[in-house]
């Protein structure tokens, strides 16, 4: 028993003496790409669907304040004794205040297609969509650039991660048509 137990140990030694030699690394490497995300390899006319969540809002204001004022008194007197004495006095005062306040609103998603990629690796995407409900038309366009690795597992992007987002939301039909001004109302607005 006291030899098998001299045997172990020896064995024990020699093993750990074999191992101290090897050089320890890590599995994990900083220049490695994530373990949970593989980007593919996309290509012109791929197709990726943005989620377009815009909030958007301003408020610009300006106030403005002059004014003016003028006295004039004369009395007669020497040679002009017959004129009587005279006092004008003039002021102007004007004030302006003005706000503007603007907000809107979209959420819709799109899906567009790779135009161009870039040198970068970035890709360049162009979609329309157009829907007609009662009658209304709504046609949306966007256009921008966007990094491959923005691109979820589901093949969305979000509409805050396009770089040169252009975003166009349009309107056609009797609702449409009701928001422009009539002839009437624009007349009066280019007059005054």
């Amino acid at each position: 028993m006291l030899l098998n137990k001299k045997r172990m140990l020896v064995v024990l030694l020699i093993i750990i003496f074999l191992s101290s030699g090897a050089a320890a690394e890590s599995l994990w490497s900083d220049n490695s790409k994530d373990l949970y995300q593989d980007y593919p390899d996309y290509i012109m006319g791929d197709i990726i669907t943005v989620v377009i969540e815009e909030d958007a809002s301003a408020i610009q204001s300006a106030n403005s304040d002059a004014s003016q004022g003028s006295n004039y008194n004369a009395q007669g007197g020497g040679l002009l004794d017959f004129i009587p004495f005279f006092d004008f006095s003039y002021s102007d005062s004007e004030s302006a205040d003005g706000q503007t306040q603007r907000s809107g609103t979209l959420q819709a998603d799109i899906t567009t297609e790779v135009v161009e990629i870039k040198e970068n690796g970035n890709l360049k995407i162009q979609g329309t969509k157009r829907v007609k409900i009662n009658g209304e038309i709504q046609t949306i366009l966007l256009e921008g650039v966007i990094r491959p690795q923005d691109i979820n597992f589901d093949n969305e992007v979000s509409s805050k991660r396009v770089s040169n987002a252009n975003i166009e939301y349009e309107g056609e039909g009797v609702v449409g048509d009701k928001q422009e001004p009539g002839v009437l109302t624009k007349l009066f607005n280019f007059i005054f």
